[in-house]
């Protein structure tokens, strides 16, 4: 490993924050389309989500706003200032702050659809005691990048930092095998169970997004000395609320692959087989069925050797009968 005085002066942090922010950038218009989806199409949901989803989209506004701001401070306005370049600023630190906040809303949200869905308090109760420790400990972070702003020196507080990533990891993975489990229980061998297996896939794959971008992140902070898990930190906001948000769109999919149109989101509610609709009834028809029998005889004479002799071939039609259905066509036929 190259020793910290042989990077350049922008190269320790500045340089994977900077393509950090390009991910996030990129993110935020995916939260901003999906946001104006689930408003166009959403439009009886009640206030409460809506207002839910107005907060996550305002806080990642201000989320890339701040990181926007400090990269132009750092990198135009303190242009080959080096020793602006090797200090966080108040622009800095307000992205742990607001990256704890929405991946905590975001988990909130889910221990309420595991409520509601599991009737189990216990559960939701330890995944919002999970979200809550994070929050912690992004606060924690936000505290100490004020107080130690040099960017070598954030190991000196790992401690909050192990606990805002790894609380996240472990309420994810709580989330995604609680939901999993239950849409597990839901399958009954039905043509029902293809859009169980759908839902499964997406839980799984928006919950395991999350978990491997902060398992990343953690992990790259503990062994590497330069800021290279600035890289997989800057984009997890955006990542968490994509997820909800492809969640909640992802309902219209939903309805018209099964009645179920719980407001609970993606996920399968307990009597959604009540709401099936009834098997189709078979009608019969009264009409009588008319068929036409053709009778066909071949008969082969004076065909010589080399296959030139004629072929005659008669045909004779049988006259057609009309079979009915019903009682009252047979009587009528019988009468003729």
């Amino acid at each position: 490993m190259k020793p910290l005085t042989s990077y350049g002066p922008a190269e320790l942090a500045h340089g994977p924050m900077f393509v950090g922010f390009l991910f996030n950038a990129i993110l935020y218009g995916a939260v901003v389309l999906q946001s104006y989806l689930y408003y166009t199409r959403f439009t009886n949901d009640e206030r409460w989500k809506k207002i839910f989803v107005s907060t996550l989209l305002v806080l990642d506004t201000v989320n890339t706003s701040f990181d926007f701001a400090y990269l132009y401070d750092a990198l135009i306005i303190h242009f080959a200032d080096v020793p602006f370049l090797t200090k966080a600023t108040w622009l800095f630190a307000i992205d742990p702050i607001t990256t704890a906040t929405i991946s905590c809303l975001v988990q909130l949200f889910y221990a309420w659809r595991v409520r509601i869905l599991t009737g189990n308090p216990w559960l939701a109760s330890i995944i919002a005691a999970c979200s809550l420790l994070s929050l912690a400990g992004g606060l924690g972070t936000t505290i100490e990048v004020l107080k130690t702003p040099q960017f070598t020196d954030f190991i000196h507080f790992k401690s909050v930092i192990i606990i805002w990533l790894a609380a996240a990891c472990a309420t994810d993975l709580l989330i995604t095998a609680i939901l999993v489990k239950h849409l597990l229980g839901q399958k009954t061998g039905l043509d029902s169970d293809i859009l169980i297996d759908r839902i499964i896939r997406v839980t799984m794959q928006t919950g395991l997004a999350t978990v491997l971008c902060a398992t990343i992140s953690l992990i790259l902070f503990l062994t590497d000395p330069i800021g290279l898990h600035l890289a997989f930190n800057f984009p997890l906001c955006k990542i968490y609320t994509n997820s909800l948000l492809s969640s909640l769109n992802a309902r219209g999919a939903q309805r018209r692959g099964s009645a179920d149109s719980a407001d609970t989101g993606l996920v399968v509610s307990k009597n959604w087989r009540a709401s099936l609709p009834p098997p189709p009834v078979p009608q019969f028809y009264s009409q009588p069925l008319s068929i036409e029998v053709e009778s066909v005889t071949t008969r082969v004479s004076d065909v010589d050797t080399m296959g030139l002799g004629p072929v005659v071939r008669e045909r004779r039609r049988s006259e057609v009968c009309n079979l009915g259905l019903d009682a009252g066509a047979s009587s009528d036929s019988k009468s003729h």
